[in-house]
């Protein structure tokens, strides 16, 4: 190893501007040769020009990912909100995950770990292989959330993270402490990648679950969907509310509508929708139908 830990970075996202923004604060015995970074259409705001304008002001070579010239004078490359596989330089790579891995290997962990309540969240550090998410971990980071939480609120929390596990990763590599552990594959669950089928409510599950699945895909991510009186709606905001004794429930019907909020029966329990626009004009719904079965 250099003196010098020469540094190449390979960042998408909110995740991915934070840690640069992080280790170029803090000084160390280290360089960042490259940045190489992608847009997302994914999502409402990708980062792509505050990650490329972070490196002009710091004078560090950045790279599109399709005009990326691969150099491999460096020694230890991090993927930070990467969607690639990498083949190159592989004993090289630091890949990091939105989960605590080997739970939630996969497509958008952090997403899938908030629809399912989980009450801890955190980011893992691992050696990039062949196989899916199934590298040695080098490291982890751990918070404890609460619920009702915003999906917003939880990259925040999990963007610090990721700037604490890789300073540390880069100090530790420094100072020739990196260790690593294998993984246990008996513990190992995966998470499926998304679509635009998948933001659409299912209104026969929980109001609990539902109210976590509206904040998981919420900003910078495209917002549950539900279709009323025809037409595709954006929900925003929901708030889950005390549930009644209905003898002929029906998930999806419009109990009640008060101050333009409607009510609406669940598989369990009853939610109530506080905010919500209209697919294509962005316009505020306004609830003006009772007998109306979300779907």
């Amino acid at each position: 190893m250099s003196s010098i830990c020469n540094i190449g970075l390979f960042l998408m996202g909110k995740k991915g501007f934070k840690s640069l923004d992080f280790i170029l604060e803090k000084k160390g015995n280290f360089d960042i040769k490259y940045v190489v970074c992608s847009r997302d259409s994914s999502i409402l705001e990708d980062y792509f020009k505050d990650i490329y304008d972070l490196c002009s002001r710091n004078n560090i070579k950045f790279f599109e990912r399709s005009f990326f010239e691969d150099d491999s004078n460096v020694d230890i490359i991090f993927a930070v909100g990467w969607r690639w596989l990498m083949h190159e330089n592989l004993n090289k790579i630091i890949v990091f995950h939105d989960a605590l891995l080997p739970k939630f290997r996969g497509f958008n962990p952090l997403v899938t770990a908030l629809i399912e309540g989980d009450t801890e969240i955190g980011v893992t550090a691992l050696i990039a292989n062949e196989k899916m998410d199934s590298g040695d971990i080098v490291g982890q980071e751990i918070i404890e959330i609460k619920y009702p939480i915003k999906i917003e609120k939880a990259i925040d929390y999990v963007s610090e993270l990721y700037s604490i596990l890789m300073y540390k990763i880069i100090i530790n590599y420094i100072n020739k402490d990196l260790s690593r552990r294998v993984q246990d594959e008996n513990e190992a669950t995966y998470s499926l990648w998304r679509n635009n089928d998948d933001y659409r409510i299912n209104w026969s599950e929980s109001s609990s679950r539902i109210e976590r699945f509206v904040n998981a895909v919420g900003f910078p991510y495209n917002f549950a969907s539900t279709i009323y009186d025809g037409k595709e709606i954006k929900i925003l905001e929901v708030t889950e509310t005390q549930d009644l004794k209905i003898i002929n429930r029906v998930p999806g019907k419009i109990f009640q509508i008060s101050e333009n909020k409607p009510l609406v029966i669940c598989g369990e329990g009853i939610l109530k929708i506080e905010k919500a626009i209209y697919l294509d004009s962005r316009e505020e719904v306004r609830f003006n139908l009772l007998r109306v079965k979300m779907s």
